[in-house]
């Protein structure tokens, strides 16, 4: 299963959630995560309509938090697994 990050390599709040993503990638054998940053893809950012980091896209769901919560990641990705 593919999971997109969207997030910018000078926020705390994404390599937060990147560290969450990574610790889940191990956990669970079936995720593929796939990273965008702002900095470098922001074409990426506008065709998803992404105003927000961190956001992910789990299947056809996004979610952006202001602060997230490994919790909050992870039953997002388990939901929309």
């Amino acid at each position: 299963m593919k999971i997109e990050l969207y997030k910018s390599a000078l926020c705390p709040r994404c390599a937060y959630a990147a560290k969450i993503l990574k610790r889940l990638q191990s956990e669970l054998d079936d995720i593929e995560v796939l990273t965008y940053d702002i900095a470098t893809d922001f074409s990426a950012f506008k065709d998803k309509g992404i105003k927000m980091i961190p956001s992910i896209i789990c299947g056809e769901n996004k979610k952006s938090w202001i602060l997230p919560k490994e919790a909050e990641i992870r039953d997002f990705i388990l939901e929309n697994r």
